[in-house]
């Protein structure tokens, strides 16, 4: 008796279990449709909230870190960016760096976005690659000047099948790419101190906003 109420318990749980992953890739939402719903989200409440974070730019970084934060992959981002010296790390360097990262990158954003000024964007059709838990997303944002600015999305897919945002082109800079090679300076200005280069180290875009008129 005892055994078959085991075998009962173990193939109930296999059922949920495979119920739950169908459900999961299901819910997944098409990589065209994520990046065109968080974008909405954010402009629709930069928007709705402009008057009140002109008065409080630390409220501009809260709204950015919300809208941001649950659709980004901090922790891949910041593998990426660390590069070689991912392998020497700690755990605790990673950790720190992950952290030290994510704060700068949505300061990063919230200072961008402090001029928005209700500037269109078109996601392009999406068009799937051979990979199917990675997703690549054009989109084409055109400012008040009327120029056009392009932005990749490049995501991959967490263990419950939603999209987050790994890494970003921003007008033909690649952030990702830009950002290693500043942390990579930042090693050697600290003469190869990780903890004193995690420390001290913060990516800048301006380059990018520099072409961005």
């Amino acid at each position: 008796m005892l055994k078959l109420i085991q075998r009962t318990f173990t193939a109930l749980s296999m059922t949920l279990l495979l119920l739950a992953t169908s459900w999961a890739q299901a819910a997944a939402e098409n990589p065209k449709d994520f990046v065109q719903r968080i974008s909405t989200e954010l402009t629709t409440r930069l928007v709705k909230e402009r008057a009140a974070y002109k008065k409080d730019p630390q409220l501009l970084y809260s709204i950015v870190q919300e809208n941001i934060e649950p659709y980004v992959d901090f922790t891949g981002f910041a593998k990426g960016v660390m590069g070689q010296f991912y392998r020497q790390a700690t755990d605790k360097q990673r950790t720190d760096f992950t952290a030290t990262f994510k704060q700068s990158l949505i300061r990063t954003y919230a200072n961008g976005l402090g001029a928005y000024e209700n500037e269109k964007f078109t996601v392009k059709p999406y068009v799937a690659g051979d990979d199917p838990k990675k997703a690549q997303v054009d989109m084409d944002i055109q400012t008040s000047s009327g120029s056009i600015v392009p932005v990749t999305y490049q995501m991959v897919q967490d263990t419950q099948g939603q999209w987050r945002v790994r890494n970003l082109i921003l007008n033909g800079i690649n952030l990702g790419l830009t950002f290693r090679n500043q942390f990579s300076s930042t090693v050697e200005a600290n003469h190869n101190n990780l903890d004193k280069a995690i420390a001290n180290f913060v990516p800048s875009a301006g380059e990018v906003k520099k072409d961005i008129k």
